[in-house]
């Protein structure tokens, strides 16, 4: 037994079935897209050094000197990490390591904080040994010194040596958990001996998880520098206007279905376009 569809529906058939079909497509291949994306989650972190003050030797002015504690630093400055979870699930128990890449800057003080929370990060076990360690050998040797102990001396001079530079160019933190979409700051002031650029780097071993250097304010959801969005919402309307025009002027059903599913697959492209293009005549028009 077959049913047949009221007379007054037949003539939209031809276009009702291919419309379908090109959405339930378009919808599995995002889903899939979605679920590809998450199979490893995708952390960005971005760097800013500002410099605070510099120690020089004027030959009017005399010395300016710019101290720390009391201790004197050649070039100062204030640098800030931002790091952010931009997957679309939650990751657990990251150990991060933030470390200087130029020999002569020492990490001076530090302050973190978990954005959106009254949380800090803590630093790891293995780090705190190292401070431990540090701490004690500052006593211990001047012991050593006093009571004539040479030997034990130099073995503790070289601890302090290498555990001095961990800490001094370095720090090791424990993340219990970053959510989606959370970002933790870092916030460092520091110390280059020299006059080279200050350079910070974040390094994160954990299976499942990628580190991605991206530049500040450079969104990883845009393109053409729009952001998805806006070019989405842009290439929804475009995309109708297509669908409209080809439903009522091309009578072949694979065409038309396969023009409406590359549309509906790249609506984002048209979309941006528009978008940087009213940019474009809004700063010739108005300025």
């Amino acid at each position: 037994m077959f049913v047949t569809a009221p007379d007054w529906i037949v003539p939209y058939l031809d276009w009702v079935v291919p419309s379908l079909i090109s959405g339930i497509f378009t919808l599995a291949v995002t889903l899939l897209v979605v679920v590809v994306r998450n199979r490893r989650v995708l952390l960005t972190y971005h760097v800013t050094h500002y410099r605070i003050g510099i120690s020089a030797l004027d030959e009017i002015h005399g010395e300016v000197a710019v101290t720390v504690g009391g201790n004197p630093v050649q070039n100062l400055y204030m640098s800030n990490i931002w790091l952010v979870n931009r997957s679309m699930r939650d990751v657990e128990d990251l150990e991060i390591k933030v470390f200087c890449r130029v020999e002569d800057m020492h990490l001076m003080s530090e302050q973190t904080h978990v954005e959106g929370t009254v949380d800090y990060l803590r630093h790891t076990a293995e780090f705190d040994e190292i401070k431990s360690q540090l701490t004690n050998a500052f006593g211990e040797v001047e012991n050593a010194r006093v009571a004539g102990d040479h030997a034990k001396t130099q073995m503790l001079d070289r601890t302090i040596e290498s555990n001095w530079r961990t800490f001094s160019t370095s720090r090791w933190y424990a993340v219990p958990v970053l959510a989606r979409g959370q970002a933790v700051r870092f916030a460092y002031m520091t110390n280059v001996l020299s006059d080279a650029s200050p350079e910070i780097f974040i390094s994160c071993q954990k299976a499942g998880v990628r580190l991605k250097y991206k530049e500040p304010y450079q969104p990883v959801w845009h393109l053409w520098g729009v952001s998805l969005a806006d070019a989405g919402l842009v290439g929804i309307a475009i995309s109708t206007v297509i669908w409209i025009l080809v439903i009522s002027s091309i009578s072949t059903l694979w065409l038309a279905a396969l023009i409406c599913l590359v549309a509906g697959l790249l609506s984002s492209v048209p979309g941006a376009g528009v978008v940087k293009l009213y940019w474009w005549v809004r700063i010739r028009l108005i300025g």
